[in-house]
């Protein structure tokens, strides 16, 4: 989703509050549970943000919603990305009335999975596993606590990929296809580098910033920080994603630009960056507002080394606070949106979601090829991609070090601190979070 990725770090930071159990309304029964009732009239209130209520709205507006739901009203509650996790955040904390869905960006899965505040899906009369058994399985075990329940239904995932610019690659003679490490990356792009108005300036680089790439050898971040309940570990796994953000910044290939600043929005269109690392909605982004003069330029490929990672991706999830007769309703929608092929697709065609509903990924849509991407088929290539992406455990303190670790990141980009110092300053702070 449009400027997820790059703020995730500074909006995690910025609220590291866990949403605690006390207070919280019990789950009822399920055997106490009222059901959907088809001939009673619902209004239905949905959180949400960016584009998705623009998706949704799609979606509510195709003949197979009508027919399936023409006794349900939804109204949206809509912000930006940080106001509505901002505002979630805090009242969830205070155990106040929310809306009976509401959206959540898969970096804030973290603070509620294991804290509370959020419905069980996976209990009865949900039974979400159950439901969720044909959406991509890392993404259901980002919303699943260590005790098995399912704190949210994933709607879109993002898995990684290298977008790159086709004529500046073969204006460099160079390959960014099959490359096989992230060392070989560096080689390619040392030659991506240029001074192309020729005032002895470089005013070309391979990618915006380093810090892009970090999360990608660690699966995107989004859990796995733990091995047998030891914080960092493997520890090669994370000195191994700070080694290739340094050698990325020593080997000067990228261009230093603050994520959604000015610059940064505009290195893809004016030429100053030949390619970028994120999730698969970027393409949707490129394509609709940000390189919208570069249609059939852009590619897509794998990430160095055959890296698998998801970096964005929506979920949706029932406040506890929500009264019993609304989450009837409430999980009927988000059944509806998540299980779908008529909503997976809806969305993914009206704002480049990409669906998380795997039974769609050999849709006719899937094959065809894009017009942006030079007529590849790129919508292939992140189904392969989201297929094989590793389940990582999540835990209640995976927001804490995922800012701890961006630390780590600066202190060896900005700071030049060794790879070893960081992860142990990295070590010594999760440990001193988690004991």
């Amino acid at each position: 989703m449009k400027k997820l990725v790059f703020l995730l770090t500074v909006a995690v930071a910025a609220g590291l509050l866990f949403v605690g159990c006390s207070g919280k309304k019990e789950q009822t029964a399920a055997a106490d549970m009222p059901s959907f009732d088809p001939e009673k009239e619902y209004v239905v209130s949905i959180g949400a943000y960016g584009d998705l209520e623009k998706a949704y709205k799609a979606v509510m507006d195709t003949d197979d919603f009508k027919s399936t739901f023409p006794n349900v009203t939804v109204e949206f509650q809509t912000a930006d990305f940080g106001g509505h996790h901002s505002r979630l955040t805090t009242v969830l904390a205070a155990g106040e009335a929310t809306n009976d869905i509401e959206a959540l960006e898969v970096g804030y899965i973290a603070k509620f999975v294991e804290g509370g505040g959020l419905t069980d899906l996976a209990a009865a009369p949900y039974n979400g596993v159950e439901v969720g058994k044909n959406i991509v399985d890392f993404a259901m075990s980002n919303a699943t606590t260590s005790d098995g329940a399912l704190v949210a239904m994933p709607v879109d995932i993002a898995p990684a990929v290298l977008f790159y610019r086709q004529s500046l690659v073969d204006e460099a003679g160079v390959s960014l296809e099959n490359l096989e490490s992230w060392d070989e990356f560096i080689e390619v792009g040392k030659k991506l580098v240029a001074d192309r108005d020729g005032d002895g300036e470089t005013d070309q680089f391979a990618i915006p910033n380093a810090n892009e790439v970090a999360m990608t050898p660690l699966a995107g971040g989004k859990g796995g920080w733990f091995q047998d309940g030891k914080p960092l570990e493997p520890k090669e796994k994370f000195t191994k994603a700070l080694t290739v953000v340094k050698k990325i910044r020593e080997a000067g290939i990228d261009g230093d630009l603050g994520a959604w600043t000015g610059p940064w929005t505009q290195s893809f269109a004016d030429g100053t960056v030949a390619a970028t690392i994120n999730g698969a909605w970027f393409g949707g982004a490129l394509k609709t507002w940000i390189a919208t003069d570069l249609s059939g330029d852009w590619r897509a490929t794998r990430l160095p080394g055959d890296t698998l990672a998801a970096l964005g991706g929506t979920y949706l999830s029932i406040p506890a606070e929500v009264p019993d007769e609304q989450k009837a309703v409430a999980w009927e929608l988000i059944k509806y949106l998540t299980t779908s092929s008529n909503a997976q697709l809806t969305t993914f065609e009206t704002i480049d979601a990409f669906p998380a509903l795997t039974t769609v990924f050999d849709d006719p849509i899937m094959n065809e090829p894009v017009e942006y991407f030079g007529g590849q088929k790129v919508r292939q290539l992140y189904a392969e991609i989201a297929r094989e992406i590793p389940n990582a455990a999540v835990s209640e303190y995976d927001a804490a070090i995922l800012s701890v670790f961006g630390n780590a990141i600066t202190d060896v980009l900005v700071n030049d601190a060794s790879v070893e110092e960081s992860y142990q300053t990295a070590l010594n702070s999760v440990l001193a979070i988690a004991d």
